[in-house]
């Protein structure tokens, strides 16, 4: 009896260890999406204002990675974004990225309140984590239904694969993507 009870209570700490281990890589995903956002969206911010799109068009190419970049080295993550309809093809989805994906459009349908999340463990044995993009009013004259002429030839000048417009504000627009980097 005292053996049943002592197992039963190793069981139950060893549950909140893990609950809270993965509570904590949950809320360090998010932190990386979050700086990601952040931070790519001050410079695209700052270079519309003081530029114009045309020359956020480059940001995107290539400043964006090196902010990814950045980001994974200094949280120790892969963090990067991928939609259904890229811009950047290196940005392709995997097949279980492009379900999810689906899975957020789905339930972004019927419940528009927080952007969907969703993790799974991919083919390297991994833990990849999700969390849905929403397209915000700042982000239309690029991604939206009608972009500018001059726009759509610098996007097609950079990204001659491009697929990602045709966005209203409020549709998913993509996700981010944050990996826990495989130790070897």
């Amino acid at each position: 009896m005292l053996v049943k009870k002592i197992i039963s209570k190793c069981l139950m700490v060893s549950l909140l260890v893990c609950s809270s281990m993965a509570l904590a890589a949950e809320e360090s995903y998010e932190t990386a999406a979050k700086q990601l956002k952040q931070r790519l969206g001050k410079v695209l911010m700052s270079t519309i204002q003081s530029e114009g799109h045309v020359a956020a068009i480059g940001v995107c190419n290539e400043q964006a990675p090196q902010i990814a970049n950045a980001v994974s080295e200094e949280l120790g993550l892969e963090v990067s974004r991928t939609a259904l309809k890229v811009r950047n093809t290196n940005n392709s989805p995997s097949a279980e990225q492009k379900r999810i994906l689906e899975d957020f459009e789905h339930l972004w349908s019927k419940k528009k309140e927080n952007p969907p999340t969703a993790t799974y463990t991919d083919d390297d044995g991994g833990k990849v984590w999700m969390k849905a993009i929403v397209m915000q009013p700042q982000c239309s004259a690029c991604h939206g239904s009608s972009v500018e002429p001059e726009l759509q030839q610098a996007i097609n000048e950079r990204y001659p694969n491009d697929q990602a417009t045709g966005f209203e504000v409020g549709n998913i627009r993509g996700a981010f993507v944050v990996k826990s980097k495989n130790e070897d």
